[in-house]
Formats: structure tokens, sequence, C-alpha cells
């Protein structure tokens, strides 16, 4: 398949792979150079892999038919020789002049020994060491949506074109996705390149976001709000006391009632977060504070828990977690399995209340943002932000009030 010929670039250059034997790396095996030859002088340059000398075939200048990662490696080989042979034309291209040495020193500084699917793995162990399951997740499947998309285990940051992400968008319309999902992982990919750029795995010459703009998909959802109406429905349905649908009614408008408070927070909730009427917690998702004044409904669900599971102020307020649950691992495979039980148990509740909408723990927090803007109130106390348009600015007007503007605008939701 390979010749072992030298690659001839002009009269004076040339470029070969060979295994550099010399050397002998702590795994036994010996790095895969590739010798740049300019003007009859040599210098050599690592692709960042190496390979036993039992399984590489020094006539072809290429690994073996036994090698285990033969094609990985040939394709990897041929990349290098092809970014070399780029160089080099750049060179010659400007009428520059330069040596082997001026060459190698180019290919080192642009040069990465991890390809985009390893550098996800990267992020993923990086971000489980932090404590960010959550994050850690996001990327994973990112790189599992790639991996289904180009069906390769290999992918390069110089594969991330413009061609390739439009394919790339394609790929998930061709498969139903809401453009709100295709923005998602688009969105991820992006911070992936731009956390490689920073840190020298990937030339930001070759950056696709320029060109392409994720802003110009629909992030606009069909709308996810429930009436005040609607809530009396709910609130009037009946359920026996410690039934599933008991406590999904419960966790659905107690969210309502405490800003839209996103389940994972409110399955993490403890009794220590309750002082003078008063709810204080940090949400996982965006490590920002909250301070929501208690309405009267939200109180009386504490206090029918308090009532029941209540033993001290380091307990779980919600029959959500308990101390078995001390990873972060385990909170999340819990929260997430509970959230699918609630929002089956919301189908039913939804068809009990007649109410003819896919009713989720979502909901909550969309109806909480309608409700108040069908009150009146302000947009800049609360915007159409919470509905998905821009969630920062939400927050950023939030934070430029005192808490008793807020309190008195959440007297709407009752």
């Amino acid at each position: 398949m390979f010749k072992p010929e030298i690659t001839k670039m002009s009269a004076n250059s040339s470029i070969k792979v060979l295994l550099y034997t010399s050397k002998v790396l702590k795994n036994g095996e010996s790095p895969i150079m590739l010798r740049i030859i300019k003007n009859r002088k040599p210098k050599y340059v690592s692709i960042g892999y190496s390979c036993d000398k039992q399984l590489w075939d020094f006539t072809a200048e290429r690994p073996k038919k036994t090698h285990p990662n033969k094609l990985r490696l040939d394709i990897y080989i041929g990349r290098k020789i092809n970014e070399v042979q780029k160089t080099l034309l750049e060179f010659e291209d400007k009428s520059e002049s330069f040596s082997a040495e001026t060459v190698t020193r180019r290919i080192k500084s642009k040069s990465t020994n991890i390809d985009l699917y390893s550098f996800i793995d990267k992020i993923v162990k990086e971000e489980k060491k932090a404590d960010k399951v959550g994050n850690a997740g996001v990327y994973s499947q990112t790189k599992s949506m790639l991996k289904k998309f180009t069906r390769k285990e290999m992918l390069y940051f110089t594969d991330i074109t413009v061609s390739f992400i439009k394919r790339y968008e394609n790929f998930f319309r061709v498969n139903g996705a809401k453009e709100i999902s295709i923005s998602y992982y688009m969105r991820t990919l992006r911070s992936v390149i731009n956390r490689a750029i920073s840190e020298g795995h990937c030339d930001k010459s070759i950056y696709p976001f320029n060109d392409y703009k994720i802003s110009s998909l629909s992030t606009k959802t069909v709308k996810r709000a429930i009436t005040k109406a609607e809530i009396k429905k709910i609130i009037d349905l009946d359920y026996v006391e410690g039934s599933r649908l008991f406590h999904s009614k419960n966790y659905f408008l107690f969210s309502y009632y405490t800003m839209g408070m996103n389940f994972v927070d409110m399955a993490k909730l403890k009794w220590s977060d309750i002082n003078n009427g008063r709810l204080k917690y940090i949400r996982t998702k965006t490590n920002k504070s909250y301070d929501v004044g208690l309405l009267s409904p939200a109180q009386e669900i504490l206090n029918h828990y308090k009532k029941v599971i209540y033993q001290n102020g380091g307990d779980y307020i919600f029959p959500i977690l308990s101390d078995f649950h001390d990873t972060s691992i385990r909170i999340q495979n819990r929260v997430h399995k509970v959230i699918g039980q609630t929002d089956k148990d919301l189908k039913t509740i939804a068809k009990d209340a007649g109410i003819e909408i896919n009713l989720t723990t979502y909901v909550a927090r969309h109806t909480f943002a309608t409700v108040l803007k069908r009150s009146g109130v302000p947009v800049a106390v609360i915007s159409e932000g919470m509905g998905h348009t821009s969630e920062k600015t939400t927050h950023i007007y939030l934070d430029s009030f005192d808490n008793s503007v807020i309190d008195a605008a959440n007297q709407n939701l009752i």
C-alpha cells in the first residue's frame, strides 16, 4: 500500500518516515519519526507515537500488518507527512529562506499529540475530578454523537471545518433533532475547540466558528407554560399521602413557587437551607446563589415533609436523596431516575387535571416566568430570558433588585 521511498518536495528538500531505533522509550518501543532533509542537513521530528521494532516493516517504513493499530498509525503518519509538506510549501510559496531546523520548529509549534476524541476524554476526566459530573456528561454525549456521525475511531481538529459542521448539522436534521438540540451539541463542540486552542492543541487559524454561526439556529422552543387556572387544577387534585403521585405533585408545585427551581437543586435541598422564611441555595448548573422568600403554599409543602421525615437540619428535605448518595455519580444517577419517574407521573397528573400539555418538571420553570409576565411584572424584574431567550440576562436583572422587589413580584404566583 505504501511506498518506502523518500518524499521529495524539491531538489533540496525531502521527507521520510522511519522508526528511530537508536532511542528506546520507557514502554520498550522506539519513536516514529519524520526525517526532514533540507540542503543535505537532516532534522528529526516525532509524530507523537511509538512502535515495537518487531512490529515495524523497515522496508516499507510503516507498521507491519500484524500491528494491532496499523490502520490508525498509517492514517496518522499520512497526516503528519501532509502537515510537513504543507509547511514546506508555505515557506517556498513565500520565498522564505529556511532550513530543516526551521521547518521542524514550525511543525513542533503546530503539532499536537492528541486527537479530538482523546482531548474530550481529557476534559471529561478533569470535569469529574472537579466534581462537575453534569458537565462531564455533556462532553461525553458530544463525543458519542461525533463518533456516531463520523463512524471513525479518531477525529482530528483539522477535520472540523465549516463543511464538516454543516454536514454534522444535516446529520441531526435527518435524524429528526430539533434546532435547540443541534445548538446544544454545536455549542459544546465549539467549547471543546476553544479549549483546545487555549491549551495549544489546535491552531486558531483553522477555527471554523468564525464562519459557521450557531446563532443562526433557532433555539426557541414550543411554549411549555400553563396558566394560574391550570395550576389551581393541579393543586385541587387529591392523591394518597406518601404515594409517588403525591410527591410528584409536590415537587412540581414547589418548583413553581420557588422561582422555577431546577429539580436537581430541589433534590439537594436540606433543612439547613431554610431560615426565617427564606430559602438560600446555590444552583448546581451556574453556581449562582439564590435567596428566595417562601410563599405560603411552598411553606405548607415544607411543613408536611418536616412533620413526616425531619430528623435534623442536615437532612434532605425531600425523599429523593439519602445518605447513600454520597458521591456526585450516585447523586446524578438517582436524580436522573427520579426525574424520569416524576415526568411520567406528571403525565397522569395533567390528564387528571384536564390539562392538554406535555407536563414535565421543566414546565414549572416556564410557568413561573410566564405567570409573572402575564401578571404585569416588568421585564426588568423577570425577563423573557426565563423562557430560554437569554437566561443570563434574567439573572443580571434579578441581581440588580432588592429581595423585597422579587418577593413582591412572586406574590403574583398565588
